[in-house]
């Protein structure tokens, strides 16, 4: 019955004629059984040329991730070979800030594998890297200091303090890959010790270039 209408539909449109007994639906139907197989030949064809393509793609995929791969573990390593030989002893004036934090972190057994350096928040502040501390002004900086360390490759951690005291909830640990991320992506400023999700709100304000300028020239190259 549906294919009675359909086909009557089809006359009523002029697509088929009762008077030569409907001829052109059967030419259609002869047509379709004729190119059925070659049909169905093209559309094997053009799938097993999807796997080949997919193929091919996945191995080129397991290459490049193999590349990646040893791209990382080459940096790595370099970092690694940078940050130790930068984190050789060196001279330093005795009774510096400096001088006194290492002797402090000796004493203690506390010692980054990769170096400690403390900065009155006023010295990084007259550096650029310090652009503002929530909860602090500028009167105060000359009392408050911050400390960047570093005992893993590529991780560098930022802590506050206030004479001998730790500053509760200053102390956080960067990734050189975020600092690097960062600049790539033109931000010019960094929020640490924040309470917001991501960093964002009040905290620690850092200049994303200068901080990095910082990093390298203390952690990875010869002075």
């Amino acid at each position: 019955r549906t294919a009675l209408e359909n086909i009557l539909e089809l006359e009523r449109h002029g697509r088929l004629s009762r008077h030569n007994h409907y001829q052109d639906l059967l030419n259609a139907i002869a047509v379709d059984i004729r190119t059925k197989h070659r049909r169905r030949v093209d559309r094997a064809r053009e799938l097993e040329g999807v796997r080949a393509t997919l193929s091919q793609l996945d191995a080129k995929a397991g290459w490049l991730d193999q590349q990646l791969k040893s791209y990382n573990d080459y940096i790595e390593q370099a970092m690694m070979t940078l940050q130790n030989k930068k984190g050789k002893k060196r001279f330093l004036m005795p009774f510096t800030k400096q001088y006194n934090h290492e002797k402090e972190l000796q004493r203690s057994g506390r010692v980054p594998k990769f170096g400690s350096f403390k900065y009155s928040a006023r010295t990084l502040a007259e550096k650029g890297v310090l652009v503002s501390w929530a909860g602090y002004t500028e009167r105060q900086w000359d009392k408050i200091n911050l400390t960047v360390s570093s005992d893993e490759v590529g991780i560098f951690h930022i802590e506050g303090s206030s004479g001998s005291l730790m500053i509760p909830g200053a102390s956080a640990s960067v990734p050189l890959d975020d600092l690097l991320q960062a600049q790539f992506n033109n931000h010019q400023f960094m929020n640490l010790f924040a309470s917001g999700s991501g960093g964002a709100g009040e905290g620690l304000r850092l200049n994303v270039n200068l901080f990095l300028h910082l990093v390298f020239k203390k952690f990875y190259r010869d002075e």
